[in-house]
C-alpha cells in the first residue's frame, strides 16, 4: 500500500490533518471553558472599572448606566452599601432573585470573616472577582466586585454571572466538533488523494520514462515542462538519457569496429595458412621435376634426353623465378611501404603502350580490336597503374579459349559522368559462385590446382591491391559470350590535343 509515494503522501496529509482537527476539538473541548471564562472575569473588571469611574449622580442615570452595563455584559449589578443594604439595582427594582441573594450573602459573608477582602475592596480600590456555586452545586457564578463612591460614601457594586451559558456553549461546541472531524476527515481523504495524485503525476511520468530507459529506449520522450525541482529532475534525466545513448552508440561502434578486427584477424590467419599451403604447393612441383630431371643428368641419362632435361629444368626455374618475384609485388602491394606517387599523365596513350607488347602474341586465333575515341588524362601512380592494367590484358590473353573466334577488346568511354576502361575476352567464363574466391591468391577453379602456362595466381590480387590504393570503383564480370573487367574513374579530364 505505502510503496507509492502517491499513497504515502495521501496518508501523510490525512493524518497530519487528522492530528491537526483532533487537536483542535481536544483543545477547545477542554480549554474553551476556562479561557472564555477568564476572559469573561477580565471584560467585567474592565468594564466594572469603566461603570464605577462614571461620573453619576441623579439615581435615574445611575440605573440607566445599570441597565446598560448589564445589557453589554450579560450579567446582573447590584450596588449595596457597607451595612449590606439594596440600594440600586436595573429598572430601579428592590426584589433580587433567590439563586443572586444566596451568591451575594455568601459574599458579604467573606467580608464579615475576611478583614483583608475589605481593606482591598475600600482601601486599596482594587476589583476582585470571585467563583461561587449553588449549595446544591448545579450552577457555578461568578462574581465581580469593586467599591462606587456615591453621595459622598463608598458603596459596593456587585456583578454576578452564570456560568451555565459558558458550560452550554463548551459543550455546544465539544458536540459541533465531532460532526466537524467526522466530515472533514473525509473531506481531507478527498483533497489528500487528489492533491497528491495531482503533486505524482509528473514522478509518475518520470517513472515511465526511466523503466524505458533501463530498457535501453533512449528515444522515449522525457517530460520537461515542470520548472521546480520535478522539472530539474527531468532535465538531469533527459541528460542523462542522452548521454548514455551516445555512450551506447559509441560502445556499439567500437563493437562492431572489434567484430571486424577479430574477423579480419581471422580472415588474415586464415590467408596466412592458406597462403604457406599454396606457396608451398606451388613451389613444391618445379622444385621436385628439377630435383628429378637433375638426378638423371647426374645418373648419366641418353644424350638425346639431356636436353630436354635442361629445357625443363630452365622452364621450371624460370616459372620458380616469376612466382618469387610476384610475391615480393604482393607482398609489397600489401604493405605499408606501398604508396602512390600521382601525376597527371594520358590514360588513353597508356592503355595503348600497355597492350603494344601483346600484339604479337603468337597465336593466330586471337585478335586485339581497340576503341579508344579520345584522349583522357587521369592523376594516379603511371607505373603502378600501368602494372595492373598490364596483368588485366595478360590474365585477358591467358584465360581466352583459343578459337577462331577469340578476341581481346579494350576500350574507354564516357558513361554517366565517369570515365569507363573496360578490357573484355572472349570466349571465355566465370562461374557465378567463383567470382567471389576468384581475387583469393593462388585459388583456381580446377580442384587438380593446374593453371595456364605463365600464370602465378597471384595477378589478381595485385591488381586488386593497386586499384584500391588508388580508391578506384573495380569489378569483374561475366558479359555475353565472354569476360569483362570494368574500372571506373571520377576524377578525369578530356584532353584537348
Amino acid at each position: 500500500m505505502f510503496k507509492s509515494i502517491s499513497n504515502k503522501l495521501t496518508f501523510i496529509i490525512v493524518l497530519l490533518v487528522t492530528a491537526l482537527l483532533l487537536g483542535s476539538m481536544i483543545f477547545m473541548s477542554y480549554s474553551f471553558e476556562t479561557y472564555y471564562t477568564r476572559t469573561k472575569k477580565t471584560a467585567l473588571s474592565e468594564n466594572l472599572e469603566t461603570f464605577r469611574n462614571k461620573a453619576v449622580s441623579p439615581s435615574d442615570t445611575l440605573i440607566q448606566s445599570i441597565n446598560e452595563f448589564e445589557a453589554s455584559n450579560n450579567t446582573r449589578l447590584f450596588i449595596f452599601g457597607q451595612n449590606g443594604a439594596l440600594q440600586y439595582m436595573a429598572y430601579g427594582g428592590n426584589k433580587i432573585d433567590g439563586d443572586y441573594i444566596e451568591i451575594i450573602n455568601r459574599f458579604f459573608g467573606d467580608l464579615v470573616t475576611d478583614k483583608s477582602l475589605v481593606e482591598e475592596l475600600l482601601v486599596n480600590g482594587s476589583i476582585i472577582s470571585r467563583e461561587y456555586e449553588r449549595q446544591d452545586g448545579s450552577i457555578r457564578y461568578f462574581l465581580t466586585a469593586s467599591s462606587i463612591n456615591l453621595r459622598d460614601a463608598d458603596s459596593f457594586a456587585i456583578s454576578i454571572s452564570s456560568m451555565v451559558p459558558i458550560n452550554e456553549s463548551a459543550r455546544t461546541i465539544k458536540n459541533f466538533f465531532i460532526y466537524v472531524f467526522i466530515g472533514g476527515f473525509f473531506v481531507v481523504v478527498i483533497l489528500a488523494f487528489l492533491i497528491s495524485h495531482t503533486v505524482t503525476k509528473p514522478i509518475r511520468k518520470l517513472t515511465s520514462s526511466s523503466k524505458e530507459l533501463a530498457k535501453l529506449n533512449f528515444d522515449t520522450q522525457i517530460d520537461r515542462t515542470q520548472k521546480d525541482e520535478i522539472g530539474e529532475l527531468a532535465d538531469s534525466l533527459s541528460t542523462l538519457s542522452m548521454n548514455l545513448k551516445a555512450a551506447l552508440n559509441e560502445l556499439n561502434e567500437k563493437n562492431r569496429l572489434l567484430e571486424e578486427d577479430v574477423l579480419k584477424s581471422q580472415k588474415l590467419e586464415n590467408q596466412r595458412k592458406d597462403f604457406i599451403r599454396d606457396i608451398s604447393h606451388e613451389l613444391k612441383t618445379p622444385i621436385t621435376l628439377i630435383q628429378g630431371y637433375t638426378e638423371g643428368l647426374i645418373d648419366g641419362i641418353s644424350e638425346e634426353n639431356k636436353e630436354e632435361y635442361l629445357s625443363i629444368i630452365l622452364d621450371e626455374s624460370k616459372n620458380m623465378e616469376k612466382l618469387v618475384k610476384d610475391m615480393i609485388e604482393l607482398s609489397y602491394t600489401e604493405s605499408d611501404a606501398f604508396n602512390l606517387n600521382r601525376t597527371e599523365f594520358n590514360l588513353s596513350n597508356v592503355l595503348v603502350n600497355c597492350a603494344a607488347p601483346f600484339l604479337d602474341y603468337p597465336d593466330e586465333k586471337l585478335s586485339f580490336s581497340f576503341r579508344i575515341k579520345n584522349q583522357y588524362l587521369i592523376y594516379a601512380d603511371l607505373n603502378k597503374l600501368s602494372t595492373a592494367i598490364r596483368n588485366i590484358i595478360k590474365n585477358a590473353m591467358t584465360y581466352t579459349e583459343h578459337q577462331e573466334e577469340a578476341q581481346v577488346d579494350i576500350s574507354l568511354y564516357e558513361e554517366q559522368h565517369e570515365l569507363i576502361m573496360k578490357i573484355s575476352n572472349s570466349p571465355a567464363h566465370i562461374e557465378e559462385e567463383e567470382l567471389e574466391n576468384i581475387w583469393v591468391q593462388f585459388y583456381k577453379k580446377d580442384k587438380s590446382r593446374q593453371r595456364k602456362e605463365g600464370s602465378s595466381g597471384l595477378g589478381l590480387s595485385i591488381i586488386r591491391n593497386i586499384l584500391e590504393k588508388h580508391e578506384l570503383d573495380y569489378d569483374l564480370m561475366n558479359e555475353g559470350n565472354g569476360v569483362a573487367f570494368v574500372i571506373r574513374f571520377k576524377d578525369y579530364r578530356r584532353s584537348d590535343q
